[in-house]
């Protein structure tokens, strides 16, 4: 995944949580909302109850190349935070992309607007 669809500004993650909905899954919670300019921002969050830093980043790293080949297909005005639960630190990576897929559909943020 690219640097620049990183959300990284805690004011851009209380904004999404604020105004943003929601959708679950066992291993994912997945927070969306739509912004006025057309750019995709995605955002990752991974609690200490998930394990040490190691284990963190490194569910971080599997969404990250989960979600790399959804991205041309997702809105582009979207904001997304996916929000790691429990389970998915002993996940299998197919797991964890099927549940990626499986939120972006729910949330129905698939759309046109490719990017490159």
């Amino acid at each position: 995944m690219k640097r620049c669809y990183s959300l990284k500004r805690n004011k851009e993650f209380r904004r999404v949580y604020r105004i943003g909905k929601s959708a679950g899954t066992r291993l994912l919670v997945l927070f969306y909302a739509n912004a006025p300019e057309p750019r995709l921002r995605i955002g990752f969050s991974v609690s200490k109850k998930i394990g040490n830093s190691v284990m963190r980043n490194r569910v971080k790293r599997r969404l990250r190349e989960a979600l790399t080949p959804e991205i041309p297909r997702i809105k582009s005005n979207a904001r997304l935070i996916f929000l790691a639960r429990e389970p998915i630190a002993q996940a299998e990576f197919s797991e964890i992309r099927r549940a990626v897929v499986r939120l972006l559909e729910k949330a129905d943020l698939y759309g046109s607007g490719a990017r490159e």
